[in-house]
């Protein structure tokens, strides 16, 4: 797996996203149809987080931007067919993982998702506790809902 330092470090990524998210009018996602479509986004992002745990790349290609971009809690930036040549490789690999507080906002045909895992990652040779707060980008392309980017942090043990 070729990991890289991207263009964008973790503040410039989440000053991007809050940019973003300050186009958008306040009270977007008050409708009754974006009520609806927030729960179908928490959905597949469920389905995002079973297909990662099961290492299902047919749904994992299906739910994600072949331009998706993942800022990871570690600040490696990583493209779609990075993460997905290390699943291949057995290098990345998640062990009871397990998905909660899981909350999305939807402006139009974009959608934020806030969420956290817990569980075992695998990094490179080693299993490391897997504990992050992240937030996921979903845009409705085509009729369906495609993740383009994440960007995970840790949050300490208690």
């Amino acid at each position: 797996m070729s990991e890289r330092q991207g263009s964008l470090n973790r503040r410039e990524f989440t000053a991007s996203l809050c940019a973003a998210a300050s186009l958008f009018p306040a009270g977007a996602s008050a409708t009754v149809p974006s009520v609806d479509a927030a729960k179908e986004v928490e959905q597949i992002e469920r389905q995002l987080v079973a297909a990662i745990s099961a290492i299902d790349l047919p749904v994992y290609d299906r739910l994600v931007a072949d331009d998706y971009v993942v800022v990871q809690a570690s600040g490696v930036e990583l493209t779609k067919a990075e993460v997905m040549a290390s699943y291949r490789s057995g290098a990345r690999r998640y062990k009871d993982l397990v998905i909660s507080e899981v909350k999305a906002h939807v402006f139009g045909d974009a959608a934020v998702v806030a969420a956290r895992t817990t569980g075992v990652r695998r990094e490179g040779d080693r299993d490391v506790p897997n504990n992050v707060r992240y937030v996921r980008v979903y845009v409705k392309r085509q009729g369906r809902w495609r993740a383009v980017a994440q960007m995970a942090t840790p949050v300490p043990t208690t």
